[in-house]
């Protein structure tokens, strides 16, 4: 297996198709808190993780975190 190194502080970006993996990996992998979730913000704003109708506002909701954590210098995984 290849083992990557990650610092501390810095941004992931989790990409692949629908059901490859990615929060299986992520989950797996990195604390809860590290992980930025666009289905997860979905539920927050709607209480649906699958309304696609909320994904403006759940893509607001994510930039805000995302860009948060990276000012308080901490990592931030992209799922």
């Amino acid at each position: 297996m290849t083992q990557i190194t990650i610092p501390d502080f810095c941004m992931v970006l989790l990409v692949g198709a629908s059901g490859s993996g990615k929060t299986t990996f992520a989950r797996r992998r990195f604390k809860p808190t590290e992980i930025v979730s666009l289905d997860a913000c979905r539920g927050l704003v709607d209480d649906d993780e699958n309304n696609l109708d909320a994904t403006a506002d759940a893509s607001h909701l994510v930039h805000t975190i995302v860009e948060t954590r990276l000012k308080r210098r901490k990592l931030v995984v992209v799922d």
